[in-house]
């Protein structure tokens, strides 16, 4: 009996040892963020960025749940950032081809209102493209030189 006993204990930590933290944090971490792996991999790839997000991470696209404000403002709609640019709705996404998007990224209600201010207090899809400069990046403003 006590053979059994310790095969069986030996079985649960073995199968504990499976799931590793960082694997844990790594997919937590991907349910707020889509690659441009995945969108290169889903069936979605040739229409627009809309369809993949309802495709691969329709939690994106839902209002946020309860009422998480002091004093009866409302809650705002996810709000739509592109470029960081912001969007007047989310109809935006329609207009954006899949295969011109590097990762589009969800952020929760408070992190959407530190990043962007009260007006992102449902949420934020921040959408970033191939054409994008990176942040930091100095932006080229000078006029090309006549021909």
């Amino acid at each position: 009996m006590p053979l059994i006993r310790l095969l069986f204990v030996a079985a649960v930590v073995g199968g504990s040892l499976l799931v590793v933290p960082s694997q844990a944090a790594a997919q937590k971490k991907g349910r707020n963020v889509i690659t441009r792996e995945e969108i290169e991999n889903s069936a979605q790839r040739d229409g627009d960025i809309y369809g993949v997000i309802r495709a691969l991470r329709p939690h994106f696209l839902q209002p946020p749940k309860g009422i998480r404000s002091f004093g009866g403002t409302a809650t705002n709609p996810v709000a739509l950032y592109v470029d960081k640019h912001r969007e007047p709705d989310l109809s935006g996404l329609q207009l954006i081809m899949a295969n011109r998007v590097n990762e589009v990224q969800y952020l929760d209600p408070s992190r959407s209102e530190n990043e962007f201010g009260i007006t992102a207090n449902g949420g934020a899809i921040v959408v970033k493209t191939k054409g994008a400069t990176p942040a930091g990046a100095p932006r080229d403003t000078a006029k090309p030189p006549p021909a």
